[in-house]
């Protein structure tokens, strides 16, 4: 299990990362990175119902359109602030992965923070961790609870 845990640590680092550069100006957007970190499908659930699809090049657009988005209501950085990993066994994990959202109103350039927490699904099987599932909370409402959109 300790191997299994420092590598979704790890692998969770990463993806934090390529979101964080993604809302930078200019933005350094790695949708290669980003895709690589799916299974060949996924699903999603949250508020508004169960998802599934493809990784791929619709999904790819998704993640750029995503990312986008985020800049477009005023985001200015993306951070994990803590991840906790169970096993699922040898090869699954979940991990529940605390997110920060740093923001500067595009209206009055009010700045805040929204935090949340994701549930991520993983296979562990291949060279590196791939997520096939995830529970995201409401990230529409928590952009309205913020003036964001």
């Amino acid at each position: 299990m300790l191997k299994q845990n420092s590598d979704v640590k790890r692998f969770f680092e990463a993806y934090a990362r390529r979101s964080n550069d993604a809302l930078q100006n200019p933005p350094v957007e790695d949708v290669d990175g980003t895709v690589a970190s799916f299974a060949p499908y996924l699903v999603e659930s949250s508020p508004q119902g169960v998802m599934g699809g493809a990784n791929d090049a619709e999904f790819r657009k998704l993640i750029s359109q995503g990312f986008a988005k985020y800049r477009e209501v005023g985001g200015t950085a993306m951070r994990v602030t803590g991840i906790k990993v169970t096993e699922l066994d040898e090869v699954n994990a979940m991990a529940i992965v605390d997110w920060e959202f740093d923001y500067k109103r595009k209206t009055d350039g009010k700045t805040g923070t929204v935090g949340f927490t994701n549930r991520y699904f993983l296979n562990l099987a291949g060279a590196a961790p791939k997520i096939f599932a995830y529970i995201t909370p409401d990230e529409q409402q928590a952009m309205k609870d913020h003036g964001l959109i």
